[in-house]
């Protein structure tokens, strides 16, 4: 084969190699056959995530997972959904892991690192090195929007508190937390899962409540960071008119209208213009599963995809079908060829993966006694949690004084 050829060939395959880490993809069974080593090989994804469909037992999930490490050269995220509660892979497994709103109830601090911790090291052990956790969503009024008892409180402060509390337990474990679902659900009216939420909630109101525990995780406080955020499928229409306004990047604005069809995870005004820009967020940015309803009404998983990319986002979450997978890495790679998409914003992505990987360190081997121990001390922490009066103790150490409320304005 002639040089130059060869040369084409091997850029090619760079950009295949580049473009298949911006993907995070689920698997289906609890084994990695032939076939599926053969996908992983093929996709190179950056990033794994489990379901329950993956689990079986504790050591079946360790071998999984280290499976995939060596399908694919051992650089990889493997994450997991393991917010406790409703939210539990791994209830049938270990003992069943505490709600967000059990944390809420009780109130106390010491209590949410602790979860934090206990968290961090059963996931350790069975070979994970992220949790998408936590929820820094406000808890609103409303049942039908998928969040019920998965948020840690109905204010600000309380959120930014024990979440806060949540995330230094849990990277002090060296678990890389990823905050969702970015700008803030609180004010949703329906599940995402199922189609698009539209939250009507001025500028104002995101800013000076929903976003609050993002900004204060991300920037202010004197513990742990987040390192990594979740963008969530619901549609901010208030919020892109004046983002898209402020930036004055077209002479006439869109509708209402149209902006209440996208979702802000292929949305440039909420990820690029605002998480970006506005706030110059440099973590890592995931979307929320892109074959959820929310997105897939109106755009095939492989073109909202792109999209993402092209909005801001790093990685793509495609869950379940392999020929979506496929589909979007192979987009990706024609619109770097055509133009759409620089490498360089691959490479920004590829470097930001790589810094979580770092965060996270070296993987550890599994110890079933050790497991054990954890899934116990679940219990005691229960116990811990149902027995904890909410004593109100919340002192801002950083943001406002005492005798104001904190808004993301004060920052």
């Amino acid at each position: 084969m002639p040089e130059t050829a060869t040369t084409t060939e091997n850029a090619i395959d760079e950009i295949r190699r580049k473009a298949g880490r911006l993907l995070f993809v689920g698997l289906p069974g609890t084994r990695l056959d032939r076939r599926l080593r053969e996908l992983l090989r093929e996709v190179r994804p950056g990033g794994v995530i489990l379901f329950g469909r993956n689990v079986e037992s504790a050591e079946q999930v360790a071998l999984l997972n280290a499976q995939i490490r060596d399908a694919l050269g051992g650089r990889v995220i493997i994450g997991v959904d393991q917010e406790g509660g409703l939210v539990d892979r791994f209830r049938d497994i270990c003992e069943p892991m505490p709600s967000a709103k059990s944390v809420r109830l009780a109130g106390r601090t010491e209590l949410a690192r602790k979860f934090g911790e206990l968290s961090a090291r059963a996931l350790r052990l069975l070979g994970f090195n992220m949790n998408f956790a936590p929820v820094l969503d406000l808890k609103g009024g409303n049942e039908e929007n998928g969040l019920r008892g998965r948020t840690f409180g109905e204010t600000p402060e309380e959120v930014a508190r024990l979440a806060g509390a949540y995330l230094d337990g849990l990277q002090s474990r060296r678990i890389v937390g990823c905050g969702k679902h970015f700008p803030g659900l609180g004010g949703s009216q329906v599940d995402s899962h199922r189609r698009l939420p539209v939250v009507s909630h001025s500028w104002k109101e995101i800013l000076q409540h929903d976003l609050v525990p993002f900004l204060d995780l991300m920037f202010h406080r004197p513990g742990e960071r987040l390192h990594s955020v979740m963008v969530s499928h619901a549609a901010f229409p208030e919020v892109s008119e004046f983002l898209q306004s402020w930036f004055r990047r077209t002479a006439e604005l869109p509708s209402l209208e149209d902006f209440a069809q996208v979702p802000a995870t292929i949305s440039s005004n909420v990820v690029m213009r605002m998480l970006r820009t506005a706030f110059k967020y440099d973590g890592l940015v995931i979307t929320d599963d892109m074959e959820m309803g929310a997105v897939v009404q109106t755009l095939s998983v492989a073109e909202a995809s792109l999209r993402a990319i092209e909005a801001g986002s790093d990685m793509i979450l495609i869950c379940e079908q392999e020929a979506n997978m496929l589909a979007a890495r192979d987009l990706i790679c024609a619109a770097v060829a055509e133009g759409r998409i620089q490498t360089g914003v691959l490479d920004k992505a590829n470097r930001r993966i790589e810094r979580v990987l770092d965060l996270a360190g070296d993987y550890e081997h599994f110890d079933a006694d050790e497991f054990q121990i954890v899934s116990r001390q679940f219990a005691e922490l229960k116990l811990a949690l149902h027995a904890a009066e909410n004593n109100e103790e919340y002192a801002p150490l950083y943001g406002t004084p005492e005798d104001r409320e904190r808004h993301s304005s004060n920052f």
